[in-house]
């Protein structure tokens, strides 16, 4: 099996660059990680928020239910992505988490996230960074419902998505995006009808190719000014970071 950590490691050092103490407890607290199927609940909303989970293979996603049945996706969640961050001082868990694909995830309780916050400064203002971009990509997904066309809203989720993959910008032209035809439009307040003729349209313009949960950017410029994507949101000032501490203070 892959190392767990890789996915989380690499994420956290788009924001900060890690020194070979905070590797080490990362890896430590990385270590136990159990799978997950397609399907399975991570959490409901109401539940005791006690723990973060990190998401160390596959995609998931959050959402609300409404009491007409209806669904409002609200975030999707990555290999590396970080659960429950918003929640640490509520208490509850304040959406539905389910898996999109199988994966694997580990579990972190408070006490030993504050042993770490405590150890590693630097980490904890990474944690801050990325609940402020999860605030930032909430809002640029109701600019997308309230205020896009169509075409922009799909297309900016899409680049959106390209963006935050792991993988060199080289190869983010391709991949896969596991979400239904329903999940699509319970995310950007479309039907499915819709979500269907907006890629087919986004296809005739020589932008995008879906084959099944495939995506292909087949014109990544273009497609970005189409939707007015500005990727400045998912970045971080490394001013809001603490300062790199001396290897001594970590051990």
């Amino acid at each position: 099996m892959q190392d767990v950590s890789s996915h989380m490691v690499r994420r956290l050092q788009r924001f900060v660059s890690l020194t070979n103490a905070e590797l080490a407890l990362l890896a430590d607290m990385e270590r136990d990680s159990r799978a997950v199927s397609a399907g399975d609940w991570l959490w409901q909303e109401g539940d005791a928020a006690d723990t973060l989970l990190v998401l160390t293979e596959g995609w998931s996603c959050s959402a609300r239910y409404l009491p007409d049945g209806s669904r409002q996706l609200l975030e999707i969640f990555l290999p590396g992505d970080i659960l429950g961050i918003g929640e640490l001082a509520d208490g509850k868990r304040r959406s539905d988490v389910s898996m999109l694909t199988d994966g694997r995830i580990s579990e972190y309780a408070y006490p030993r996230l504050r042993e770490l916050f405590e150890r590693a400064e630097r980490l904890r203002s990474a944690l801050f960074v990325i609940a402020n971009q999860r605030q930032a990509m909430l809002a640029e997904r109701l600019v997308s419902v309230a205020r896009r066309n169509a075409r922009q809203r799909l297309a900016h989720f899409l680049c959106e998505c390209r963006a935050r993959l792991l993988e060199p910008a080289s190869a983010r032209q391709r991949f896969l995006l596991p979400l239904s035809q329903q999940d699509l439009a319970d995310a950007l307040g479309m039907s499915t009808v819709h979500i269907s003729r907006t890629f087919s349209s986004l296809a005739c313009l020589g932008l995008v190719r879906r084959r099944h949960y495939h995506i292909l950017i087949l014109d990544p410029a273009r497609l970005e000014r189409l939707a007015g994507f500005n990727g400045a949101y998912l970045q971080c000032d490394p001013q809001l970071l603490a300062p790199e501490p001396p290897a001594a203070e970590i051990q």
